[in-house]
């Protein structure tokens, strides 16, 4: 039953997307992100939903009168030169098979990045696309919470099978990505009940990052803590960071406490110690092909791994292993040109949202994407340190993030190019529509002739 649901649903938006185009990028990523066809048993377990989305929504962008042109910001220079690099690197892999079925999943990663960006060219749909992030992985952080309160941390958070996240180090960055847009949603809205709704599904997903047992997503967590202790200069900010921190350490279980602690004793970690081992591999691999690398799934391609990696006491090799880690996942696969690559785009989004809150943050008419940079920069920030431990160098979401920063910058530099109006609009169009909006206002000023405009809620 829940199977034929799926598909009813699906195809149920096929004749809205043939009218709005931008409605095909929120089904594919809400596909993307919830699998919704991994959570049933029958026929849509396999169905190629993704594809079905996929064709309606580039043919009616095609054929629509939505803008088709793709505004060259740096950023999205980097994820084509990327993209093209990782092309290269197919064409000469050590195991042509294994590397263009990893490529065909990339580059449709990659093609709806791109195509969001000049479809979601309104604040609207901008919210729109960040509701389906927040709601579509916020699904799995609040049964992943609820589920760690009641067992009180007995047993590890996972996350859908034969996905991004399916594992539970995946689920664990994803909580991570996603739980500043959560309070940056919050920040949109002084409506009670909403406040308390996503102040709600913020503590989940806190939970849900401490049951996965992750330990690289508790490192990305106590990244993401020490950057909001440096730019925040509120003691009261400073002191409840502090507070929770300790708190959940304390509440926590024992079996959470023992792993986490193993994170500092790797010599007696044998999870610690593959790592390391594939870790030495891509390297290895890197410099036999420093500029080219062995290509997509070269952890798995056989003859290598009998080649560099070390055997145990009965000459045996160990069976195909992944990565765990997406710097040296791209550094095995694409060489040091291609490592370049990805770090240079990682950066230039970090800054590019920088520079987004530092020009939004003049007027109040663009304050949201000031504090949506804020909120990219931290979930950039949980990417790059919990991805240190896991293989997730191709992740949608982490694209989708670059993608956010790149729509926001346009629409600032949009909004900046116009005088300031006098009243400014609700801060999400989304909540506004289903909830009280909050009263905002000018200063007064020469602007507006010193008199104070103010929306009444």
């Amino acid at each position: 039953m829940r199977s034929l649901f799926v598909l009813a649903l699906v195809f149920s938006w096929l004749p809205a997307i043939a009218m709005w185009p931008y409605l095909g990028v929120l089904a594919w990523m809400w596909i993307s992100y919830m699998n919704p066809h991994r959570l049933t048993d029958g026929l849509a377990y396999d169905f190629p939903v993704a594809e079905v989305i996929a064709i309606a929504t580039l043919l009616a962008w095609v054929f629509s009168r939505e803008r088709k042109d793709l505004p060259m910001r740096p950023v999205v220079i980097l994820i084509i030169l990327y993209t093209l690099y990782t092309t290269l690197t197919s064409v000469t892999a050590l195991n042509q098979p294994l590397a263009w079925e990893k490529w065909q999943l990339f580059v449709k990663v990659i093609l709806f990045t791109l195509i969001a960006i000049p479809l979601m060219n309104s604040k609207v749909r901008l919210h729109a696309m960040i509701w389906v992030m927040v709601i579509s992985c916020g699904y799995f952080a609040a049964r992943g919470g609820l589920f760690t309160a009641i067992t009180m941390g007995a047993y590890r958070v996972f996350g859908p099978p034969g996905t991004f996240h399916g594992d539970n180090n995946g689920i664990g960055v994803t909580f991570l990505m996603i739980l500043p847009l959560i309070r940056y949603l919050q920040l949109q809205t002084d409506n009670r009940f909403a406040w308390l709704f996503l102040l709600a599904a913020q503590v989940l997903t806190l939970l849900a990052i401490f049951g996965t047992q992750s330990r690289g997503a508790v490192v990305g967590l106590t990244a993401m803590a020490f950057y909001m202790l440096a730019r925040s200069r509120r003691i009261g900010t400073m002191i409840t960071i502090g507070l929770v921190a300790v708190l959940a350490y304390q509440f926590m279980p024992a079996s959470m406490k023992q792993r986490q602690e193993s994170t500092f004793d790797y010599q007696s970690d044998a999870s610690a110690q593959g790592r390391l081992t594939m870790w030495k591999f891509a390297i290895d691999v890197a410099n036999e092909r420093p500029i080219i690398g062995g290509g997509f799934n070269v952890f798995y391609d056989n003859p290598t791994r009998d080649r560099l990696l070390p055997r145990n006491d009965k000459g045996q090799v160990e069976q195909g292993r992944a990565a765990h880690s997406i710097y040296f996942e791209v550094l095995g696969e694409h060489g040091y040109v291609g490592l370049l690559l990805y770090l240079m785009t990682g950066i230039w989004g970090f800054f590019s949202a920088e520079r987004t809150a530092q020009r939004a943050k003049r007027r109040p008419d663009t304050k949201w994407a000031a504090d949506l940079g804020r909120a990219v920069q931290l979930g950039l920030i949980g990417f790059a340190v919990g991805g240190a431990f896991l293989s997730k160098a191709t992740f949608d979401l982490y694209y989708h993030l670059l993608a956010v920063v790149v729509i926001a910058d346009l629409l600032v530099t949009k909004a900046l190019k116009e005088p300031a109006p006098e009243v400014v609009p609700p801060g999400d169009p989304i909540l506004a529509y289903f909830f009280k909006p909050r009263a905002q206002s000018f200063r007064p000023g020469p602007a507006t002739g010193g008199r104070d405009f103010r929306r009444k809620a």
